[in-house]
């Protein structure tokens, strides 16, 4: 099997943006569900995992906003990160750059409508199924991406 702690990438679901606009600037917040717990995916490379409850930080360095898990496309970063039953939760703030806009721009349209975690997990294990299940990672960013895993 696999090493449990290799860096991973999950997808999650939709994101909303906000829809106000402040002294006629666009919108630049997205929020919602970055992943959920207790649920079972399969990432791109066909490795299942489930995340547990807590096995994500809620403090320490925020993790950055990319686009498409694409380091060298840095996009905003994440501000709130938010523990629920239903999984971790997240806002970020998308910057007023060239990409920045692009990416705010098909968020909009609805080509670009789910996120993605990049982790390093630290406490991990495989299960009898073979599933990949992570108690605690390091969260390094968050990617907007077009093909979620759940």
């Amino acid at each position: 099997m696999n090493n449990p702690h290799a860096p991973l990438q999950l997808t999650a679901g939709r994101v909303t943006i906000t829809a106000e606009e402040t002294e006629g600037k666009k919108p630049r917040t997205i929020y919602g569900l970055a992943v959920p717990y207790d649920t079972e995916a399969t990432v791109s490379g066909g490795q299942k995992v489930r995340f547990l409850a807590g096995s994500l930080p809620t403090d320490g360095k925020a993790p950055r906003l990319l686009e498409q898990h694409d380091a060298n496309r840095v996009i905003g970063i994440v501000t709130e990160r938010t523990e629920t039953p239903e999984g971790m939760m997240f806002t970020a703030r998308i910057s007023a750059s060239r990409a920045g806009d692009d990416v705010l721009e098909l968020v909009k349209d609805g080509a670009l409508d789910s996120v993605s975690v990049g982790v390093d997990p630290t406490d991990a294990d495989y299960d009898d199924e073979g599933v990949l299940v992570i108690a605690r990672a390091n969260w390094r960013e968050l990617s907007v991406v077009a093909e979620p895993a759940f």
